[in-house]
């Protein structure tokens, strides 16, 4: 039996709380070396993108892929497509076909707040958040499983857009959330900063950064997307990647730093060897940290494994006909 769960049951059936330590798991299963992540692959449209990552998870009994994709035409009536196909390692079944574009937010969350609760400092309380779009409201929740976090700095180029955003997010979690007129004032005196952003150019600079920060580069998924610029590469003391293969291929910000000489990848870690305690993630108190983010397959099939397997218990989902 092959089932398909909607964004509305993967966000009834995936808290963030549980994403987190799901991907604490993820990433212990990859260092011990039940993980198979195979790098993102990218079909050059001629009028938009489609694109798949696949992997096997072989601590939660699944392999698949997610695949989504994009018309870019003006005015193209379908936007991005966001699908988990979920299959069982045992019996090669088709289980479940997902919707994720609501996952992807919960997940991508989820990670930066794993590498928050490993490399960003026990007191850190203070956030700034560049780009208050729809996947920065994952990116609030989850900092504030992470850490108590007691002030929150949100930019984005609309102001219209950070206000409503701010006064969502005061309301939903009940913390102190203000908008801010600049990025620099969002980087500005905070302990932890999130970027994510639809951007191609930085937007974030790094002679703003300063002593003992935490910083999670989010939004740059591509060699051509670029949020951090070189500088906040070169001043960062580590850098963590979730997946070495990966990143050297699709991660713009690292690939443009090594091109400049302000980074060599021997300083990157990654971020299952920080979990694991085979690297430190924070080097000392005053280092500034950074995680740089593309998302990997065996994130997205674990939190599908894991909806799924809720779904079969509370009869939540709908019976596809397969052949």
């Amino acid at each position: 039996m092959t089932i398909f769960l909607s964004n509305d049951d993967v966000r009834t059936l995936l808290p963030m709380d549980e994403c987190i330590d799901l991907m604490e798991q993820v990433f212990r299963d990859e260092a011990d070396g039940k993980a198979v992540n195979l790098p993102r692959q990218h079909l050059p449209l001629p009028k938009g993108f489609h694109r798949t990552v696949q992997g096997i998870a072989e601590g939660f009994g699944v392999y698949g892929m997610k695949t989504y994709g994009s018309d870019r035409r003006p005015n193209a009536p379908n936007r991005t497509r966001y699908l988990v196909l979920l299959y069982s390692l045992e019996t090669g079944a088709l289980d479940a076909i997902v919707d994720a574009r609501d996952l992807g937010q919960i997940r991508t969350g989820a990670v930066s707040g794993l590498a928050t609760r490993h490399m960003a400092r026990e007191d850190a309380a203070t956030l700034g958040i560049i780009g208050t779009g729809w996947e920065a409201r994952a990116q609030i929740a989850a900092m504030n499983v992470v850490r108590n976090i007691s002030h929150v700095k949100a930019y984005s180029r609309s102001a219209e857009n950070r206000e409503s955003f701010s006064a969502e997010m005061r309301e939903k979690h009940g913390l102190d959330v203000d908008p801010v007129d600049s990025a620099e004032e969002a980087v500005r005196d905070v302990d932890i900063l999130v970027t994510i952003t639809g951007a191609n150019e930085p937007v974030m600079q790094g002679e703003w950064l300063e002593a003992g920060m935490h910083v999670n580069g989010i939004g740059a998924t591509g060699t051509n997307r670029r949020e951090l610029d070189v500088e906040a590469v070169r001043r960062a003391d580590l850098v963590a990647v979730e997946n070495m293969e990966q990143s050297r291929i699709d991660s713009g910000e690292l690939l443009y730093a090594e091109k400049e000489g302000a980074f060599d990848w021997s300083r990157a870690v990654a971020l299952a060897d920080i979990v694991v305690g085979n690297a430190a993630g924070r080097p000392s108190a005053e280092a500034i940290t950074q995680f740089n983010a593309l998302g990997v397959g065996t994130e997205d099939l674990a939190a599908a494994a894991i909806v799924y397997r809720k779904a079969i218990e509370r009869g939540i989902g709908n019976e596809l006909a397969m052949m």
